[in-house]
């Protein structure tokens, strides 16, 4: 019997995603960490290209209003991405802003930090806290209420920090960001941990902790690749 083997060809196409950092000079303070979480990630098939917001007035979202002063500029980011051929658009930011929006006006597919965490960390039916810089609780809690994982939702724990503090890495985070997210696993029962901050400080919280630990950036973009492949195949 003579068997005919046919040669395998492999087409690749590559996914561009576009990356964003919802305020000015994100570049400045948190591109850095980003371009290193995206490198553990990186591979031939898939380009990511990260992008500020220069021209809003907020350098940092501490609060609703933060994110609200800064949602139609991010909305209008993202509609600019699928102009210049983008096949996802991962929005930065817990809060959200601009995404509901995006999501109304845009073809491709628009994943949210939040949403893309909750589903990580939810997997399995995994209770799961957010433990991060402390303010917006209430926003957190919405996302949840409206993702459907307001049951998985074991806790919010914060530090006393703001989000640049994390940007430039100051010391005394770890040791922080452990001590809540212990006490999230141990007093509220959190089976998974959706974390902050930049690569290094969410690498030792995976050695410190016998629970998953999500990145919010990587877990958007990973998700928004995810999704385009899904109407690929």
């Amino acid at each position: 019997m003579t068997i005919c083997l046919r040669k395998e060809v492999i087409i690749k196409r590559k996914i561009r995603i576009c990356a964003t950092i919802p305020h000015a000079r994100g570049l400045e303070s948190w591109g850095p960490l980003h371009e290193a979480m995206v490198a553990e990630i990186a591979y031939d098939g898939v380009e990511v290209v990260i992008r500020d917001l220069p021209d809003v007035p907020v350098m940092s979202i501490k609060s609703r209003h933060d994110a609200d002063m800064v949602a139609a500029a991010h909305t209008r980011a993202a509609l600019q991405a699928e102009r210049e051929g983008f096949d996802a658009v991962a929005m930065g930011c817990l809060f959200e802003p601009g995404v509901e929006a995006a999501r109304q006006m845009l073809t491709i597919p628009v994943v949210g930090e939040a949403e893309a965490s909750m589903r990580l960390a939810g997997l399995g039916g995994r209770r799961f806290s957010f433990v991060g810089p402390s303010g917006g609780e209430d926003r957190l809690r919405e996302r949840a209420h409206r993702y459907g994982f307001s049951e998985q939702l074991a806790s919010i724990r914060g530090v006393k920090a703001v989000s640049l503090s994390f940007a430039a890495e100051e010391e005394g985070l770890v040791e922080a960001m452990i001590k809540e997210a212990k006490m999230a696993i141990e007093e509220d029962g959190a089976q998974a941990i959706i974390g902050y901050g930049g690569l290094a400080l969410l690498k030792e919280m995976r050695r410190a902790l016998p629970v998953p630990v999500i990145n919010p950036v990587t877990a958007a973009i990973l998700l928004a690749e995810a999704a385009v492949r899904s109407q690929w195949a």
